[in-house]
C-alpha cells in the first residue's frame, strides 16, 4: 500500500511542477507525440482529437510531429486543462496559501524538506504556502531539473498553448481557478504525504525521471499499467477511503468531465483538439476507456 500511495503522490508532484512560459532555444527538435494523439469518432463519422500532454518538458521544441501539427491546424478550437497565461495564474495565486503548512502544523516536516532543495534553501517563510505550492518550487530545483533531464520552459502544453494563442482559438477544459481550488483541497487532506515524499529527494528524482522517460519514449503502456495497478489495488482493499477520495477528486471525476467535453465537441459538429495530462487517458477509468464504453471509436494516430 505504501508503494502505491507513493506512485499516486509522485505522479501529481511531477505534473504540477515545471510550468513556465515557452522559451525559444537553440538546437530545438521536432518532438514526436503522435502516440499520445487519438481521433475520437461517433457513429456518423464526426470526430475530434484527444491528446495526452505533459509538463514539465525535456527538449527545446521546434515543432511537434506532422500528424499532431495537422490535427492542431485543422481544429476549430484547441483546449488545454487551463490557461497558461501568467496574469491569469497570478489572479488566483491566493489559493496557494489555502491550507498552508503553518495552518496544518507541519513546520517541522517542511524544515526537513527545505534542507533538501536549493530552490527552498533558507525559505522558512514559505510555511505560508500549501504543500502543492512547495512541490512546484521543489520541482524547479536545479538538481531535479538536471537529473530528471527536464526544463522549466520546454513543456508540450506550453507549445500547444502558444500555438492556440496565435490561432486565437484557445479554450479551457477546467480553468485556472478550478485547478487552484483543487490543489488547495488536496493540500488540506494530503499535505503530510506530499511533504514526506518530497523529503526523500533521491526517490523523488528517480520516480520523476521514470514518468518523464515514459512520455518521451512514447511508452503509453507505462501509464496504462500504472493506473490499473492503483485501481486494482484499492478496489480490493479496506480502510482506504482517504486515498479513494483522493483518486476520485484528482482523477476519475475529472476524467468524466474531460470525456464529456470531448463528446460535446463532437456532437456540436466541431473538430476540436482537446489536450489533457496524459495520466487522464489511460487505465480502466481513463478517458479512452470511458469513450469506448459510450460507443465512440478511439484510434491512435501513431
Amino acid at each position: 500500500m505504501k508503494k502505491l500511495i507513493k506512485i499516486i503522490i509522485l505522479v501529481v508532484l511531477v505534473m504540477v511542477s515545471g510550468c513556465a512560459i515557452q522559451k525559444k532555444e537553440e538546437n530545438a527538435k521536432v518532438i514526436d507525440t503522435s502516440m499520445f494523439l487519438y481521433k475520437v469518432s461517433n457513429q456518423e463519422g464526426e470526430y475530434s482529437y484527444l491528446f495526452g500532454t505533459c509538463h514539465p518538458g525535456r527538449y527545446p521544441i521546434k515543432s511537434l510531429d506532422k500528424v499532431t501539427e495537422k490535427a492542431l491546424d485543422e481544429s476549430d478550437s484547441i483546449y488545454l486543462e487551463c490557461s497558461l497565461d501568467q496574469k491569469e495564474l497570478q489572479k488566483y495565486s491566493k489559493y496557494l496559501s489555502y491550507y498552508s503548512i503553518r495552518q496544518l502544523g507541519l513546520e517541522d516536516l517542511y524544515e526537513d524538506v527545505m534542507k533538501q532543495y536549493k530552490s527552498l534553501e533558507g525559505k522558512s517563510d514559505y510555511v505560508t504556502y500549501n504543500a502543492f505550492a512547495i512541490s512546484s518550487i521543489a520541482g524547479s530545483d536545479l538538481e531535479v531539473l538536471n537529473k530528471v533531464n527536464i526544463s522549466k520552459y520546454n513543456a508540450i502544453d506550453n507549445y500547444i498553448y502558444d500555438y492556440a494563442q496565435k490561432k486565437k482559438n484557445f479554450k479551457e477544459v477546467e480553468g485556472v481557478e478550478f485547478q487552484m481550488k483543487l490543489f488547495a483541497k488536496l493540500s488540506k487532506s494530503h499535505s503530510q504525504e506530499i511533504l514526506t515524499e518530497l523529503k526523500n529527494k533521491k526517490e523523488f528524482i528517480n520516480g520523476s525521471k521514470k514518468i518523464i522517460d515514459a512520455y518521451y519514449s512514447g511508452n503509453t503502456q507505462y501509464y496504462e499499467d500504472e493506473q490499473n495497478l492503483i485501481l486494482d489495488y484499492f478496489e480490493h482493499m479496506q480502510d482506504t477511503e482517504k486515498v479513494r477520495n483522493y483518486l476520485n477528486v484528482l482523477y476519475y471525476n475529472r476524467n468524466i468531465h474531460m470525456k464529456d467535453t470531448l463528446i460535446n465537441s463532437i456532437n456540436n459538429g466541431k473538430h476540436d483538439f482537446i489536450g489533457v495530462g496524459c495520466k487522464h487517458l489511460y487505465g480502466k477509468k481513463g478517458i479512452i476507456q470511458l469513450l469506448r464504453d459510450d460507443g465512440y471509436l478511439v484510434e491512435c494516430m501513431k
